[in-house]
């Protein structure tokens, strides 16, 4: 595998706009860049102040500067393209879901190089979601399609651990609780939220979510709560973990997906691929404080808690009758700030 050469120069930042419902407390976009081509997911990393972006169409995975979005340098990962993203920032380690091919990589920050790239049980599913306990230096990837799974990688060998069968009907979205190792998963076939004892590997509850085509989630766990992005029905529902009650239904836009907390400023970010913008919610009261018009399609959302900015996956429109068509407002990540 090589290293691609900084691709700085042409990082093209474009101009969106912005619709602000409350001007006073509402972040708004700062900026917004092209980089790659099908891009996906994107990870922030504190050790480098930087922005991960996986792009599938160019096989490479890009580094942003975080306040300019500049591309820096890129990863080639020519022989399994990524989609989802995480990061174990002890050990500077990229993992990427590379759903074509049902497998996950693992890549050396330091060196740019792949270590490892992990086979699934079975190529008739896909893996979408990934996340890692950095203290216990575990990895959970959600794996979809017949019956829905939760792969579990050693990150000291990263060697495939164990499979944790049967975690619901087309699992997507995936959260932690570390101190009561515990896995939250959205499952999208029944709009409800699966509990995963890790130490049981197995499903031991579920709750409804009061959404439709629920499908990422965000947990709150100081105030016992969980946000809960729901595509068909355009919202975020807000539930209440011990009484596992709807506290409050959120109009979010079209094609509710990405979701993120800003668990400092108290704030939630929801990208809403249809309607083209990302929904910031008061995290205390849930009102909405704003709908930012971000790029064609936005895909995932993060935040660097330490800023407070939110950085987002814009995909880009495609033509199959016009193969020269140019989506300026797609394949772009925009950053969101006060």
């Amino acid at each position: 595998m090589t290293t691609i050469k900084s691709l700085a120069k042409v990082a093209a930042v474009l101009a969106i706009g912005t619709f602000t419902v409350n001007s006073v407390q509402a972040q708004t976009v700062k900026q917004t860049a092209k980089v790659g081509k099908g891009i996906y997911e994107l990870v922030y990393s504190e050790a480098g102040n930087a922005v991960y972006v996986t792009s599938v169409g160019t096989k490479a995975i890009y580094k942003l500067d975080a306040k300019t979005l500049a591309v820096v340098d890129s990863i080639a990962v020519t022989d399994a393209p990524a989609f989802g993203i995480g990061i174990n920032e002890k050990t500077q380690t990229l993992y990427t879901t590379n759903t074509r091919t049902n497998s996950v990589s693992a890549i050396d920050l330091k060196t740019k190089k792949v270590i490892k790239t992990i086979a699934g049980p079975s190529d008739k599913s896909h893996t979408r979601e990934v996340i890692v306990d950095e203290d216990l230096n575990k990895v959970y990837v959600t794996d979809v399609g017949g019956g829905s799974k939760i792969w579990v990688i050693d990150g000291k060998t990263n060697a495939l651990e164990s499979v944790i069968e049967n975690t619901g009907k087309t699992s997507t979205g995936i959260a932690i609780d570390k101190k009561a190792q515990k896995l939250y998963v959205t499952n999208m076939g029944s709009n409800q939220i699966g509990i995963v004892d890790i130490k049981q590997g197995k499903l031991v509850d579920s709750i409804p979510t009061g959404g439709e085509g629920s499908t990422n989630l965000a947990l709150d766990l100081k105030n016992n709560r969980v946000f809960v992005a729901n595509q068909k029905s355009a919202d975020v529902t807000v539930i209440d973990l011990k009484t596992r009650k709807v506290l409050q239904t959120i109009k979010t836009g079209a094609g509710a997906l990405g979701i993120t907390l800003d668990a400092v400023k108290n704030k939630v970010y929801v990208a809403n691929r249809q309607a083209g913008t990302v929904t910031v919610i008061d995290a205390k009261d849930y009102k909405v404080l704003a709908d930012l018009k971000t790029g064609t399609y936005p895909n995932t959302v993060i935040v660097d808690k330490k800023s407070g900015n939110a950085y987002v996956t814009n995909k880009a429109q495609s033509k199959r009758d016009d193969p020269k068509f140019v989506d300026n407002n797609g394949d772009t990540v925009s950053l969101i700030s006060l």
